[in-house]
């Protein structure tokens, strides 16, 4: 079984799309083995419940980013490509979703905007800025420690 669990199609995604929430969690798996050495695709899908081909495409693209570095061959793998403490869930997430561009009404109003605003735009929109400061505050290193700093 999954460290992760899995989500059944009706669970909330509320601000996170699939393929965000996959790097994510494939990147915090790399993070908690880094004393190990490289982490191999096969064994990050496998307890991060990613789909392995679709991992290796995700995992392709974090290194064309510079989130990870991967090295080819016998004690091969993927590694962050620099501290935990210094990789922001934006940083993981942006490559797969631009959710810090992301400005559309999620109740449904095209028109929803500053201009013509919904009846709940103001609220949602404090939401908005509170989830993309999140992002740009949190780090791989908040992700896999506790708050006394013990791994999870």
């Amino acid at each position: 079984m999954s460290t992760y669990g899995s989500r059944g199609r009706d669970g909330p995604r509320i601000v996170l799309t699939q393929t965000g929430e996959y790097a994510l969690r494939a990147v915090a798996y790399i993070a908690r083995h880094a004393d190990e050495g490289p982490v191999l695709a096969r064994n990050i899908a496998s307890e991060a419940d990613v789909p392995h081909e679709y991992l290796q495409k995700m995992l392709t693209e974090l290194v064309r980013k510079r989130v990870l570095t991967s090295t080819r061959g016998i004690g091969g793998g993927f590694r962050l490509g620099r501290r935990a403490e210094l990789v922001r869930l934006v940083d993981v997430i942006a490559p797969f979703d631009d959710v810090m561009q992301r400005s559309q009404c999620p109740f449904g109003n095209p028109n929803c905007g500053e201009r013509n605003p919904c009846p709940v735009h103001e609220r949602w929109s404090r939401v908005v800025e509170a989830y993309k400061s999140f992002l740009e505050t949190t780090t791989v290193a908040d992700l896999v420690t506790g708050k006394n700093g013990a791994r999870r």
